[in-house]
């Protein structure tokens, strides 16, 4: 949910901002230009001098969103939206997780996480916008980089800690521990304690176990042979590279990998035969009819059924719809070409 919500807002923001503005070109030779006629008549009003010279106001105010859209403001813009939409929606049901759920941790490094779910927990029902400040509330791991910027509010030795803040950098802080196993759950399957996807007697029996896995105890013996092979590999590309001529790596960037496209296999002969044969005996035949007979010869249309309590739709007209959007979507035609044909079910009735 948290990974959900920060991808929306970041798409809801670059979706703004790129409708704000469009690339300006030359920006060298606009700052010239504007430099050059600010010189030649210094005195002058802007609107007069620069405006001009700059092509326009609105010339000047898609650098200005250009700008913005590359610095620090286009991040701070993502938190904010992701802040509101979490404050708004998504609250209330994500806070009933640590309430149901025990997480715990065999390291100490993690602790942070775990007391920063206690001082959740302990204020979720609180009508307040900030912790009070006799609360400790742990940021080591939690509030890191820009986020540090919204999460305090007040004066410097009197600011506490934005409570909808805190609690977003705690969830994420959260799922990326989660993820690699850093803090599990009590009781689950996937997110279980990691010690617990060991044998009971995996210290007692340690050498016989990697001895039936065929692997090394010793970590530096397990790691070399792997990079001796990845280093032969490169060292095997790097011959290889000046008689590939349908592969290039330029110098641009960290190097960028262009492959040119390769002419494509002959057709099978069993399929050209296979191909033949159903022409022959069916002749050319639309992919429409054919999924429309298969459609009624299985019977798979008697399985949809409707999503409230009942159904307002003709069944042969539902089904009608049923395979328009199938076909449509199956072929990746699209919905929108599929309802221009000549059968009498619009768009939105498809959709």
């Amino acid at each position: 949910m948290v990974h959900t919500i920060n991808a929306r807002a970041d798409r809801q923001v670059t979706e703004e901002v790129v409708a704000s503005f469009k690339k300006v070109r030359n920006k060298n030779s606009l700052l010239a230009r504007v430099a050059e006629a600010s010189l030649v008549r210094p005195d002058g009003a802007v609107r007069d001098v620069v405006y001009p010279a700059a092509g326009g106001a609105a010339t000047l105010q898609e650098v200005v969103a250009e700008y913005k859209a590359a610095s620090p403001e286009f991040r701070r813009n993502v938190q904010v939206k992701l802040r509101a939409s979490y404050s708004n929606h998504y609250r209330v049901g994500m806070i009933k997780l640590p309430r149901t759920l025990r997480f715990r941790s065999n390291n100490d490094l993690h602790t942070p996480v775990i007391d920063g779910i206690g001082v959740v927990l302990r204020h979720a029902e609180h009508r307040v916008q900030s912790y009070p400040l006799g609360e400790s509330v742990p940021v080591s791991g939690i509030v890191e980089g820009d986020w540090a910027e919204l999460a305090w509010r007040g004066l410097p030795g009197a600011s506490r800690m934005v409570r909808t803040v805190y609690e977003v950098c705690l969830f994420k802080a959260l799922r990326e521990r989660l993820r690699c196993k850093e803090i599990w759950v009590e009781g689950a399957d996937r997110f279980r304690d990691p010690e617990q996807n060991l044998p009971p007697d995996f210290v007692q029996r340690r050498r016989q176990y990697y001895a039936e896995l065929s692997k090394p105890l010793d970590a530096a013996e397990f790691v070399e042979p792997l990079r001796a092979e990845m280093a032969g590999e490169l060292r095997t590309l790097q011959e290889a590279l000046p008689s590939c001529d349908w592969l290039q790596i330029s110098a641009r960037g960290a190097g960028r990998i262009t492959l040119s496209p390769l002419e494509g296999d002959p057709e099978p002969k069993n399929l050209r035969k296979l191909k033949n044969e159903i022409r022959t005996r069916w002749g050319l035949v639309p992919l429409l009819d054919m999924l429309k007979e298969t459609a009624l010869r299985i019977g798979i249309l008697d399985h949809f059924a409707p999503a409230g309590s009942r159904g307002g739709l003709d069944r042969a007209e539902l089904a009608e719809r049923l395979i328009l959007a199938i076909f449509g979507y199956r072929t990746n035609i699209g919905i929108r070409p599929i309802a221009a044909g000549d059968h009498g079910h619009t768009e939105e009735e498809l959709r």
